[in-house]
């Protein structure tokens, strides 16, 4: 008869080769219920909602902090393009003078700055003799004509002949206001003697914004200044 010398499953072999008790969790029965649990761990459906909140509200809080460093980008750049200086939003003197050209016709009679209230007016005083005045014209024609409708535009001449005007534009009629100050009085009521200056007039009849000097009013930065100030998307000077 023979007998089998492995050792049993559950107990430990001494150096003489006697059996002897295993220690708990020694088995190899234990060692599967120290590793394994037959317990289901679930997360509960309020943890879970709370968790998927608090990650959209985390990634919302992102995007919005993202729109508004962009949108805030984009109005320095805006800005250092059109460079609007603040004149102190006061009351925008009154003009009153005859008109060279009116909606794109010879003439018009007697216009009145006043005559606008309630629209925002573009209004630039410039002169045929001044080169960066010249230079800004088509600009100027380009930008009335992408807003017509929201704004309104007036040149206001400081030629000492009226003349001058009519040759300057020629055939090609400008679509905008164009007004004769041949005695300046306008222009030094604004105290504009550097040409071209131009000033922004909100709809209550306040001088919103100032410009100083030539610009291209029609780029992408001069452009998106007028339609955020027009549509109310921003403040005329910042």
């Amino acid at each position: 008869m023979t007998t089998d010398a492995s050792p049993k499953p559950d107990a430990t072999t001494d150096a003489e080769g006697h059996d002897e008790p295993a220690l708990e969790g020694e088995g190899a029965s234990s060692q599967i219920g120290i590793m394994y649990s037959e317990h289901t761990w679930t997360v509960p459906p309020f943890v879970k909602a709370i968790t998927f909140w608090v990650l959209v509200a985390s990634i919302g809080g992102l995007g919005v902090h993202e729109v508004q460093k962009r949108a805030q980008f984009r109005g320095l750049l805006v800005d250092s393009v059109v460079s609007p200086e603040n004149w102190g939003n006061g009351p925008a003197p009154e003009i009153q003078l005859g008109a060279v050209y009116h909606e794109g016709k010879d003439g018009g009679g007697t216009i009145k700055l006043s005559d606008y209230k309630g629209k925002w007016v573009f209004v630039n005083f410039w002169a045929t003799w001044c080169a960066p005045c010249r230079d800004e014209m088509p600009s100027m024609e380009m930008l009335n004509r992408r807003f017509k409708g929201e704004f309104a535009m007036i040149a206001v001449s400081v030629d000492d002949d009226q003349a001058q005007i009519g040759r300057f534009f020629g055939s090609d009629k400008p679509s905008f206001t164009v007004l004769w100050d041949g005695e300046k009085r306008s222009s030094n009521t604004y105290g504009s003697r550097k040409f071209p200056e131009s000033y922004l007039i909100d709809p209550e009849g306040r001088i919103a914004a100032k410009f100083t000097g030539p610009r291209d009013w029609y780029n992408q930065g001069t452009v998106q200044y007028f339609e955020d100030v027009l549509r109310g998307r921003r403040k005329p000077v910042t």
